[in-house]
């Protein structure tokens, strides 16, 4: 691959919703949308290593069936015929699920993950698994950014965010209990949405941290992020407990916010100069679009709030160590010598960590959850950074701390590929209310589209 030259007004990346018409009227089929997906991956498959798995035979027999579907007027749903990457986190009837792990190497799962089997039911093409680091936090996985090789794509979802941010199939499965759907997703230039906590069932999906982890979905656009979205949520359910992702089956139109709510949280003195200049360049461009931008200088209740998410690293680590130990000390007491340096050493710091200090961080996350519902009330998003700059060089996964904040609150966010600094990308993140994911996804399609000027 050549050098990076990725600019985010020109990059073109997949979408599906806009090519149903053809395959409707017989100008395309979703057999042949696949081929074409297919002959991308291999493109740059060997350079960017995004796929655990590629189940091309099982895939061209879905999408010919959808193609039959079409022809006779009776699509099952939105994302029939859609191709769809699923994260080795998630469990998959027809594919081993390793998670990314020589434990759990060849393991078959006797059924779909409620995400999958909600996708396939409603015909999606499930074209194959995408590489994860172990367990959702180990070391890092040999997955290149599709932007620059010489960069990591980030974690955990590192073949996802490279499949989809690589312009090769449409929309993808992750998870995300830190930054493992918005970080990937900035690096590689996704549209990617973490769901209100709860929104999107996690059953039959590895979880290390049960009271933060998320089910990601990313996409060529937001249209297809809500479609795929709505569709697991409609058909599969939210958690148990949960309600479900609200909404219509259909995007939301945009909607142009009157009123955003900057953010800097802890990551800002982590940010590059170069990323900063760029981002305070966006909030500028919005500023002269109408769009009123208020920080932490202009309210004390938003200082407040600063205040909070400047702690959140530290928040994020007690509740993630004390969570991960089950499963993640058995498996270190039956087989040290396979589990990656990372984990090891996160299972170290959890050996501190009491059920006293536990509750106080769910307390504590109790009350940050009260300020941010009424904070939200103020304005239409949040706005701040996906991540603190581009996908560092080398594979470290680089850094979370733009994500840790909506990790431990659950409040839904969006990663917008909108910024490029070094010719690579970086993602504008917005956040919003509880269980407002679609307001947040109509504020992110006018976001974009205004950008883009399309």
């Amino acid at each position: 691959m050549s050098g990076p030259n990725y600019d985010p007004r020109t990059h073109e990346l997949i979408t599906y919703h806009d090519a149903v018409a053809k395959f409707s009227d017989g100008s395309d089929t979703p057999r042949d949308y696949l081929e074409r997906c297919l002959e991308r991956i291999d493109a740059i498959e060997n350079e960017v290593m995004a796929w655990e798995i590629l189940n091309r035979d099982a895939a061209r027999e879905a999408a010919e069936e959808a193609g039959a579907r079409y022809k006779a007027g009776a699509p099952l749903s939105l994302v029939d015929g859609m191709p769809i990457g699923i994260k080795d986190l998630i469990e998959t009837v027809d594919m081993p699920t390793e998670y990314g792990s020589e434990l759990f190497k060849g393991h078959q799962p006797i059924r779909d993950a409620a995400s999958v089997n909600a996708l396939r039911k409603g015909g999606a093409v499930i074209i194959g698994k995408t590489v994860t680091v172990t367990f959702g936090g180990g070391d890092p996985a040999r997955t290149r950014n599709p932007h620059d090789t010489s960069r990591t794509p980030g974690g955990s979802s590192s073949g996802t965010a490279a499949a989809v941010g690589g312009g090769t199939i449409p929309g993808a499965l992750g998870t995300h209990a830190r930054g493992s759907t918005i970080r990937p997703a900035s690096f590689c230039g996704s549209y990617a949405l973490k769901a209100t906590f709860g929104a999107l069932n996690r059953q039959g999906v590895f979880s290390a941290a049960q009271s933060m982890d998320h089910l990601g979905i990313f996409g060529g656009d937001l249209s297809d992020v809500w479609i795929m979205s709505r569709h697991i949520s409609k058909h599969g359910g939210g958690d148990p407990g949960y309600p479900g992702l609200h909404g219509a089956d259909r995007p939301p139109a945009p909607r142009r916010p009157a009123r955003l709510i900057r953010l800097e949280t802890a990551g800002w003195d982590q940010t590059d100069d170069a990323t900063k200049a760029t981002f305070e360049d966006f909030i500028g461009s919005l500023t002269d679009k109408g769009v009123e931008i208020f920080g932490r200088a202009d309210d004390p209740s938003i200082e407040a709030y600063e205040q909070v998410f400047a702690d959140m690293p530290e928040l994020w680590r007690s509740l993630y160590r004390f969570e991960f130990q089950w499963p993640m000390l058995q498996y270190k007491e039956r087989y040290p010598d396979q589990i990656p340096p990372r984990l090891l050493m996160g299972l170290k710091e959890a050996e501190g960590l009491s059920q006293a200090e536990y509750r106080e961080a769910l307390n504590r996350r109790v009350r940050i959850r009260d300020l941010h519902r009424q904070l939200a009330l103020r304005a239409d998003a949040f706005i701040t950074l996906s991540s603190p700059g581009p996908g560092p060089v080398g594979m470290d996964q680089g850094s979370a701390v733009f994500n840790e904040g909506s990790s431990v609150v659950g409040m839904p966010s969006l990663s917008l590929p909108l910024l490029s600094v070094d010719n690579v990308p970086v993602g504008i993140q917005i956040l919003g209310q509880f269980d407002e994911d679609e307001r947040l996804t109509a504020v992110g399609r006018w976001l974009a589209e205004e950008h883009f000027g399309r």
